[in-house]
């Protein structure tokens, strides 16, 4: 074991100077977090495993991208442990997933020769080359884990785009979760899309000019499309949708009374003109613990409209923050300056982390979760990292080896996961002791994790408890 861990090290290290010699700045103080960023191909791969229904299209393409996305992070880490590579230069060793991907495309999907190796040059080359070039683009924002998960995230996400939205417009949508997720798919497409004009075109970044795009591509691009994809009005859909109960009419109020009491303790915070302390960020998780809980027990197609809507806001509240677009610049970047901890350097991507990190399970396409699996982000960043925080930061006063966290936090945290995962299964949402036994082993594996990883855990502990519930 200890030479596995010093041949790790010495991996981990070369990577680590080959990224610094090639100029690409890696978060500061932080190890790479390879393990990570193998993490979002593998929770894909491992959910089109457990599919017991005959799969459905989207979700065998999800699934075989998924396998693909892990072979990528080899590839990479492979390529960058070199000594002395060009790692901003694209390699002859990416074209093997490349080729591996348009095989599992053209055999296991059924795709055509030109849509399997189209697609799978674009997997391979924005698997392992496109990471460099986030990283790149984003300078001490990125552990290497890290961008290689947001990367291999946004490649799932396109990749499910391209399966789903013509499926739509040949085959209109049977059920309300085909039309929220064309409507979560093109809203995400052009928030993306409006990000991209104005980072490569920098006269779209001034005032006149970003209002003009956004509402230019809203009324005359994205509204038109969603009309012929679901051929209704999607705006008067999700009117209907949102008021077609008493139910999800009381649990919008109750969303909205949530939102407005973030408002408030921004809004005090910010007046206060003192910095957050890791307590009072804490206090999100547990707001964002009350959403998705009556959420996901009593309406979970409407947690799933809503969440991938928020996620969708929150990534345009942020490109306005970046760019001090009034008249909410000043106000999101005085936000900015008072919450922002030591993982954020120029983006605000905690918000980000924490609503994907709680409701990826939700985007999974397959309807075959159980209700532990859907849990997987509440349980570990909402219950464990929360108790963790409170506890560790007010009486924690044993620190484990090299690092700031404490005994009692990890006690606290695996303590507060097992607690609600009994509350569960008294309550007859887990079924079975093998899963009992499997969940409560994982809490505890995780929370160990926690104690010692300095990657982000509003991302990797969802997806570490994902993959331990799955396999």
């Amino acid at each position: 074991m200890e030479t596995l861990i010093v041949h790790y090290d010495r991996f981990e290290k070369k990577i680590l100077q080959n990224v610094e010699r090639n100029g690409i700045k890696h978060r500061p103080k932080t190890n790479t977090g390879l393990w990570l960023g193998i993490l979002v191909g593998l929770s894909a791969a491992v959910t089109i495993l457990k599919e017991e229904n005959s799969y459905s299209e989207i979700c065998l393409f999800v699934g075989t991208t998924g396998f693909s996305l892990v072979l990528c992070s080899f590839c990479l880490y492979a390529r960058l442990s070199m000594q002395r590579v060009a790692a901003k230069d694209f390699h002859v060793i990416y074209f093997l997933p490349a080729i591996v991907t348009s095989i599992l495309y053209l055999f296991a999907a059924n795709r055509g020769l030109l849509t399997s190796v189209t697609w799978g040059l674009t997997v391979g080359s924005l698997g392992t080359w496109g990471v460099l070039q986030l990283m790149s683009a984003f300078p001490y924002c990125f552990t290497m884990g890290e961008a290689t998960a947001i990367m291999h995230s946004f490649i799932l996400f396109s990749m499910s785009a391209v399966t789903n939205l013509p499926l739509r417009y040949h085959l209109p949508p049977i059920h309300d979760n085909d039309i929220s997720t064309a409507l979560l798919q093109v809203g995400i497409l052009y928030v993306v899309s409006v990000c991209l004009l104005c980072g490569y075109f920098p006269v779209l970044r001034s005032t006149k000019y970003f209002y003009l795009i956004t509402v230019g591509l809203l009324c005359f691009v994205t509204l038109p499309i969603l009309y012929i994809i679901l051929d209704q009005n999607p705006v008067m859909w999700i009117i209907s949708f949102v008021f077609s109960s008493h139910k999800r009419i009381a649990l919008v109020v109750y969303w909205a009374v949530c939102v407005v009491l973030s408002i408030f303790i921004i809004t005090y915070q910010i007046s206060s003109k003192s910095r957050a302390t890791s307590s009072t960020r804490k206090i999100f998780h547990i707001l964002a613990m009350f959403v998705y809980i009556p959420g996901m027990i009593c309406d979970i197609s409407m947690l799933y409209l809503a969440s991938g809507v928020i996620f969708a806001l929150l990534m345009g509240i942020e490109l306005i923050r970046l760019l001090k677009v009034p008249p909410l610049g000043k106000v999101l970047q005085d936000g900015f300056v008072v919450f922002a901890d030591e993982k954020d350097f120029m983006l605000s991507l905690t918000p980000l982390y924490l609503m994907s990190g709680l409701s990826f399970p939700l985007w999974m396409p397959t309807s075959n979760l159980t209700f532990l699996a859907l849990m997987s982000g509440v349980l570990t960043v909402g219950v464990g990292d929360t108790a963790a925080s409170f506890v560790g930061g007010k009486w924690g006063s044993h620190k484990w080896v090299d690092t700031d966290k404490t005994i009692e936090g990890t006690v606290a945290c695996v303590f507060s996961q097992v607690c609600v995962i009994l509350a569960l299964t008294c309550c007859g949402f887990i079924d079975g002791y093998w899963l009992l036994l499997r969940s409560v082993l994982a809490a505890v594996a995780i929370s160990l994790i926690e104690a010692r990883t300095n990657q982000v855990d509003n991302l990797a502990l969802p997806l570490l408890m994902y993959v331990c519930l799955m396999m």
